[in-house]
């Protein structure tokens, strides 16, 4: 009887996840700026706390300064951003020679395995490279960015000035305060990752190289992908732009070492075993909340994963499903 209860139990889990995520994808374009803002609204709770009970501020002043440095610091990176979009942009006519002259060397190299190649048709397709175009749809895809993370910032700012609740049990209390140390701790380890290899980048003269810590921060989100995909990123520009092959093995070897140090050293001290996912866990959350949401679903896989396993960890009836996104439901509990 306890053997069937345990099958019912898990058949209805499992059709109650396929209806959840059905529902989440359709839901997206409401649910996307909502689970952003809540994500938000957690990482900015620290620093109202701070305001409210060490300065004895008054939590709606709190707020309102809260949501004014966060404007603030978006509107200081988003010129840096531009600026550097247009330093490239006026460099490009420059890189389409130099891509031309590597492949050149490319074509003749292979010349002498009798491959030939029409280095005519190639010359032509890479000079008539849509370049222009392409600045268009990044300008235009960042309004559209700006507009969402206006909305972003209204839904936080509703968030917060809920009243906060009282009587709150102690399962709960316990989940909010790791969340909040999760997420809080997570954005600080990133900003610490993007703003390190950015200055990396910047001091070996990189193009781009704000856009490039920037890309570090929010791809060091993704576990294990998004470092390698941050520092292969800037490998492209650096080919181009240095001649000098020791510039371009620093700009590998130094953010790595970055990655390294804050991935296997500072983040497990910090969060312990709290917060452990099994990387099998990882990539099928990757790929689960991808479909779900795109590209903003692999960024957010991981929080996600890691805020569902915490909460069910504080309750009996899910505890052996937080035992297996940790990977840890062959263990025998001490």
């Amino acid at each position: 009887m306890n053997e069937n209860n345990r099958v019912i139990s898990g058949s209805l889990f499992i059709l109650a996840s396929i209806a959840v995520a059905f529902i989440l994808n359709f839901s997206q374009p409401i649910m996307v700026p909502f689970v952003l803002a809540l994500l938000l609204r957690i990482l900015i709770d620290p620093i109202i706390d701070f305001q409210t009970i060490n300065l004895r501020v008054h939590r709606f002043i709190a707020v309102f300064i809260s949501i004014c440095l966060i404007v603030l610091l978006f509107s200081i990176i988003v010129p840096f951003i531009v600026s550097s979009v247009a330093t490239f942009l006026e460099s490009a006519d420059d890189y389409n020679q130099k891509v031309i002259i590597l492949i050149e060397a490319v074509i003749i190299q292979l010349q002498q395995f009798e491959i030939d190649i029409d280095r005519e048709t190639i010359r032509n397709t890479i000079a008539e490279l849509p370049i222009t175009n392409w600045a268009a749809t990044i300008l235009s895809n960042s309004a559209n960015f700006i507009s969402k993370f206006l909305l972003v910032v209204i839904i936080t700012l509703f968030l917060l000035l809920g009243t906060p609740p009282k009587n709150t049990s102690d399962e709960w209390n316990d989940i909010i305060r790791l969340v909040k140390k999760y997420i809080f701790t997570k954005f600080l380890t990133s900003a610490f990752t993007g703003i390190a290899a950015g200055l990396i980048y910047w001091f070996l003269g990189l193009e781009l190289a704000f856009i490039f810590g920037s890309l570090t921060f929010i791809l060091n989100f993704i576990p294990v992908i998004g470092s390698v995909i941050a520092v292969l990123l800037p490998l492209p520009i650096a080919f181009l732009q240095y001649n000098d092959p020791t510039l371009v093995i620093l700009i590998i070897i130094l953010p790595t070492i970055i990655h390294q140090i804050v991935g296997n050293f500072v983040e497990p001290k910090i969060f312990g075993d709290s917060f452990g996912l099994h990387p099998i866990t990882i990539l099928l959350s990757l790929i689960f909340w991808g479909m779900i949401w795109g590209f903003i679903g692999v960024l957010l896989a991981a929080p996600l994963t890691a805020i569902i396993r915490i909460s069910f960890e504080r309750f009996e009836t899910t505890k052996q499903i937080a035992r297996l996104l940790e990977g840890k439901i062959h263990i025998k509990e001490g």
